[in-house]
């Protein structure tokens, strides 16, 4: 299964704290607050989980938020990217659908 994981958060040293917790889990950056887990095993996605958990929980501020939405393998080669970006090379088969 793959995850697309957005932060809003405004402390720059929490956002980066985040960023690095995701990347230390293999995530990929595909914008400033946007990372792709690919193909992440259930178990790793539990341990993503309680680091960000740890990390976020009780720093959050009102309208801040860390969002992980699922996407399933076979959805990948529909998504559709409008500009430069490098998710094409986060999925095994790359998504078809370019607007440069």
């Amino acid at each position: 299964m793959h995850y697309v994981i957005t932060y809003d958060i405004e402390d720059d040293r929490l956002r980066t704290q985040t960023a690095k917790v995701l990347q230390r889990f293999g995530c990929a950056r595909v914008q400033k607050s946007v990372f792709v887990a690919a193909q992440l095993e259930k178990r790793y996605l539990l341990q993503l989980q309680t680091a960000l958990h740890q990390l976020l929980a009780k720093r959050l501020k009102p309208g801040e938020s860390l969002l992980v939405f699922p996407l399933r393998h076979e959805h990948a080669p529909e998504i559709f990217v409008l500009g430069h970006n490098n998710i094409l090379t986060t999925f095994d088969d790359p998504p078809r659908k370019t607007l440069l």
